[in-house]
């Protein structure tokens, strides 16, 4: 298969993380961008609060509330436009950490490569159910064992970044071997895919090493923005009962 069609073949939750660019350039978000999108949410929901009051309010407090949204209009336009990549670089053989603005003035912060880095697929503490993989020191919540190994599988055959399975036999690690590969490299043999089958066999017949299957669920089916924007109302009740008290000289 083409690097395409197993890109695609992938499930929505690895497809989510693992982002393909103009000319088959692949690459990961960052913690570090994630940390700026929550501030840049977080900013956008006070700055939906104080354009509010600006328009409700008049005289001195009016002015403070349009300059204090100026100042969060800028300060989310900057927040949300950080970008924060781990582009995996084939041509160069290469793993980037890459810095941009919107996808301007793009910077290259290091540049490790490929073979020195590991792809882990790694239970996840905090829960009984799903799987994260590992790489960069960097991990991404991806879904079930077997869609968390796909994508190992497919960063080994196509980026050649050594793959580990660390659920089967937690907490040791085994190698993923990518059968089309192994098939091609061993053609000689009588039983070609014995070792791949061997250790499949293992991942699927031990239930007790492998977590039960999770469902994985898009960012967007768990309302996250939604139940940010849950104290937007108290505020701007809060805000109207204020500016009521502020008309009437109470305040």
């Amino acid at each position: 298969m083409s690097l395409e069609a197993d890109y695609l073949a992938l499930s929505k939750g690895a497809r989510m993380h693992l982002k393909c660019r103009a000319g088959d350039r692949f690459y990961f978000r960052t913690s570090g961008q994630v940390k700026w999108i929550i501030w840049g949410v977080i900013g956008l929901i006070c700055l939906l609060s104080s354009l509010l009051m600006s328009v409700v309010l008049d005289g001195a407090e009016q002015i403070i509330y349009m300059v204090t949204s100026l100042c969060l209009i800028i300060a989310v336009t900057i927040s949300l436009g950080m970008r924060r990549h781990l582009v995996l670089d084939t041509t160069n053989g290469k793993l980037l950490r890459e810095k941009s603005w919107w996808g301007l003035r793009r910077s290259i912060k290091s540049a490790d490569p490929l073979t020195n880095q590991r792809a882990v697929v790694a239970p996840i503490a905090e829960l009984s159910q799903g799987c994260l993989l590992e790489i960069a020191d960097q991990k991404y919540t991806i879904g079930t064992f077997d869609q968390t190994r796909q994508l190992a599988i497919f960063i080994n055959r196509y980026f050649a970044v050594p793959a580990f399975d660390r659920v089967t036999r937690w907490p040791n690690e085994i190698e993923l071997q990518d059968k089309q590969h192994a098939e091609t490299g061993s053609c000689a043999s009588p039983a070609p895919q014995q070792p791949l089958s061997s250790a499949g066999l293992e991942e699927h017949k031990s239930p007790s090493a492998v977590p039960t299957p999770a469902r994985y669920v898009p960012i967007g089916d768990q309302k996250v923005f939604l139940k940010l924007a849950l104290p937007f109302p108290l505020f701007l009740l809060l805000g109207i009962l204020l500016s009521q008290l502020a008309n009437r000289g109470g305040v």
